[in-house]
């Protein structure tokens, strides 16, 4: 498959952007000690970058901590609501804060609750009319992709029936990427395609594709129907006239947050070790530093006393007792 540059003189605009939660109550386990940002004078030189990382994944895991506890709240309350209250109401109003998931956490939450500290959640989805199926059967045809924004930019592909599915998917990614859209597998095997969260309400709104007439109407661009995949927690579907069904989903949804839970608790922890090997590792390090400038400056200044003192300290010293305490791991000697 081969890409190239075409003009689509297409736009798009996106949906409006999701509003924020606030966020409250907790009855979880509280999150783990007190960990607090590095500051940037922690640790030095090449640290600095590795710094900044731990405090996004802080941050990021204390958000995710914050939401986690308050769904968790949330859904026993539900319970209840369920078997002596409102039911319909009452699902329908987790069922909005639950569509806040992802701004609620900093993008560090995906539909199924998978963490990720970089804030990157990801939305998987499948384009209809394009599977393994469709594109390995039929003629060779010209694909054109475009996404709102990169619509006067799109990038094609020459659909080869005879290339292997590995060979599709890698072909897609590299004509996707720079919209955005990555080409990838579902856990089934099937072609699919995933997306920043943040991004999806656009991909969504905007993703279109030009054919050759035989996958797809040739001439102009025409907007492909995504559909989104499936996922673990999906209060839209829970039904109040089926409370018995209701409260099995939300018993799985509490497992799920509660494991979910754990795994954030967990980023939090590597990240509290992290802090306290770091700020031994910088100290131990201000140490010797200060040490070699000082001796130094002894040396420089020509103490006889000091010299002669070095002379008799490192006269028994052998080659190989050098060579092994250099070759030595930090922390070992």
């Amino acid at each position: 498959m081969q890409l190239s540059v075409v003009d689509s003189g297409r736009q798009v605009t996106p949906r409006g952007a999701v509003e924020g939660v606030s966020l409250t109550r907790t009855e979880l386990p509280a999150p783990v000690g007190k960990v607090e940002p590095v500051a940037p004078a922690t640790l030095r030189g090449g640290l600095k970058s590795y710094d900044s990382r731990l405090n996004r994944q802080v941050s990021g895991a204390q958000q995710a901590i914050q939401f986690l506890s308050e769904a968790d709240a949330r859904l026993r309350a539900l319970r209840k609501e369920l078997t002596g209250g409102d039911a319909a109401a009452a699902l329908e109003k987790f069922d909005k804060f639950w569509q806040q998931r992802s701004a609620a956490s900093a993008g560090t939450l995906d539909g199924n609750l998978k963490f990720s500290a970089d804030a990157k959640a990801t939305q998987e989805f499948a384009v209809r009319g394009l599977s393994f199926e469709t594109l390995r059967s039929g003629d060779t045809e010209t694909l054109s992709f475009a996404v709102g924004k990169w619509s006067r930019q799109a990038s094609s592909i020459t659909v080869d029936p005879t290339q292997s599915e590995s060979a599709i998917v890698a072909a897609l990614d590299r004509a996707l990427t720079p919209m955005g859209v990555r080409a990838t597998r579902d856990a089934k095997g099937e072609l699919a395609f995933n997306v920043s969260e943040k991004d999806w309400p656009q991909v969504r709104d905007s993703l279109a594709i030009r054919g050759g007439g035989r996958r797809f109407p040739t001439g102009q661009f025409n907007h492909v129907r995504t559909v989104v995949a499936e996922q673990a927690i999906q209060p839209s579907q829970w039904n109040a006239a089926d409370p018995r069904k209701a409260l099995q989903d939300i018993a799985q949804a509490h497992q799920l947050i509660r494991r979910s839970y754990g795994d954030v608790r967990g980023v939090l922890e590597e990240a509290a070790q992290s802090v306290d090997h770091g700020a031994a590792t910088a100290a131990q390090g201000a140490y010797w530093q200060g040490f070699a400038e000082e001796y130094a400056d002894t040396l420089a200044r020509g103490d006889s006393t000091a010299i002669a003192a070095t002379v008799q300290t490192v006269a028994g010293i052998s080659k190989r007792t050098v060579s092994s305490l250099l070759a030595a791991a930090p922390g070992t000697t």
